[in-house]
């Protein structure tokens, strides 16, 4: 099995205990949170239908908190040649068990099968007697489950994320065209707060991460991250950093979504209130490129958005979510860079090189033959960290570049600023606002500097 899959694997398995990870539990409620998600079945990473055991839940969660994602990954088998048979009365039973109660798990045939003292405890392995029991499991059809509205009391409980598309800029680089924008954004179910929201040209998953790391840095780690079912919100990436970041990520169910009503709303609250305003700005030549659309946005999320009473709480959502007393769980700028960081697996050749996207690297020579991990910035393939075995060796070294960025990554956007006309509207009156406001507290530092990857890289220099 490669890596890939075993992070795949790893990562639907914190799915799986993400709801008792990522909450401060009472006494018992731990055990009741465990059966709950016993009783439910789920599809595993190749599709197929899954209903974990009780048992199985506590494997995963205690290798999660001693090992973190690591502990979740499958274990290779040193005895891989070695076929593990099953008696046949032993298997007969099993069947015999399953066909009576069919909604009973591979865990709890294993338990009724030892306690019955046919067994030894721990002789039997689920993996094994699953596959015996393939079959059979496939008469099981997954329950219908209705859906429950979100309703969360704290702050940083749940985050909803989701993209809008409603704006034209004219094209960075085509000049008499234009492209369309994308809106990314991170709401707090509880206050209605926009944690973080910002306009690109494309909702690819670079886009997203990096949305969501600037949401993670102002407002603290979410419990929870409530998504559709896009591609980018269902990457391996996403999974992994909700993951390492104990973020019990959850994805709505296909063409449903009402679960992601708090930041639908909010979209139609904002074509109501921003759009019609941008859209001038853009018609009269006052608004040309993305830095200048984000620098609107923010100042009419600030000073309106964020300031106006919500007509579902009657509070203002700043004052909301910052009058929580619910403590907010942050994370090292550093740790968090590190954590987003793109992985891969890569095979070392004999001459202690490895290729990525077209490009070639060197790394130590001890690594000659492995298949190694490469952690990387996706807009900087220049430097590449390498793993094994989860140890961290030198940075490889760059032999040949023929592509400074991932594919993924699109190509970064500038043009210059057309002259503005004459005239003011409701953006740049709340923009003005916005900025003497700014400065008040912040002085010359906008947030919007901790924007792109390369602005990140020029402010912390060579550290990640």
């Amino acid at each position: 099995m490669d890596e890939e899959k075993r992070l795949e694997i790893a990562n639907f398995r914190y799915g799986l205990i993400a709801p008792v990870v990522c909450r401060r539990l009472e006494k018992g409620e731990q055990t009741r949170l465990l059966a709950e998600i016993a009783a439910r079945e789920y599809n595993d990473p190749d599709g197929k239908p899954f209903r974990p055991g009780l048992r199985t839940l506590e494997r995963y969660l205690a290798a999660y908190r001693k090992k973190g994602l690591e502990g979740l990954k499958p274990q290779v088998r040193e005895d891989k040649c070695t076929p593990r048979a099953i008696p046949e009365n032993i298997l007969a039973k099993a069947v015999e068990l399953k066909k009576e109660l069919p909604t009973r798990s591979v865990d709890q045939i294993i338990r009724i099968l030892e306690l019955s003292q046919l067994v030894e405890p721990g002789i039997l392995k689920r993996t094994t007697l699953g596959r015996y029991l393939k079959e059979v499991a496939r008469e099981i059809k997954a329950e219908p489950s209705a859906h429950r509205r979100f309703s969360y009391s704290k702050r940083n409980q749940c985050w909803q994320g989701d993209t809008h598309a409603t704006l034209y800029l004219p094209h960075p680089t085509e000049p008499g065209r234009k492209k369309s924008v994308r809106l990314v954004a991170f709401i707090d179910d509880y206050s209605r707060y926009i944690t973080h929201a910002e306009y690109y040209f494309d909702e690819k998953l670079p886009r997203l991460e990096d949305c969501l790391k600037k949401a993670i840095l102002r407002c603290g780690v979410p419990e929870k991250l409530y998504v559709d079912n896009g591609s980018v919100y269902r990457s391996q990436h996403l999974a992994r950093i909700c993951g390492e970041l104990s973020i019990h990520l959850i994805h709505s169910r296909p063409y449903k979504p009402q679960g992601r009503g708090k930041v639908e709303v909010f979209f139609r609250y904002l074509d109501k209130s921003f759009r019609p305003e941008a859209q001038a700005l853009i018609e009269q030549g006052k608004l040309t490129t993305l830095e200048d659309l984000n620098n609107f946005f923010w100042a009419w999320l600030e000073m309106a958005y964020q300031q106006k009473k919500h007509s579902s709480t009657a509070v203002k959502p700043v004052n909301r979510f910052n009058n929580c007393t619910h403590p907010l769980r942050r994370v090292d700028i550093a740790v968090l860079n590190q954590i987003f960081l793109w992985q891969e697996e890569r095979s070392v050749d004999k001459t202690c090189c490895f290729s990525l996207e077209g490009n070639i690297y060197e790394v130590d020579p001890v690594l000659a033959g492995k298949k190694v991990i490469v952690k990387y910035d996706p807009f900087d393939l220049t430097r590449i960290q390498v793993w094994f075995g989860g140890k961290q060796y030198a940075d490889a070294k760059l032999l040949d570049l023929s592509k400074p960025h991932h594919p993924k990554v699109p190509k970064e956007d500038c043009l210059v600023n057309s002259p503005p006309t004459s005239g003011l509207n409701y953006l740049e009156l709340l923009k003005k606002a916005y900025d003497e406001n700014l400065a008040k507290t912040l002085g010359d530092l906008a947030y919007t500097c901790l924007g792109t990857p390369a602005q990140e890289k020029a402010r912390e220099g060579d550290g990640r």
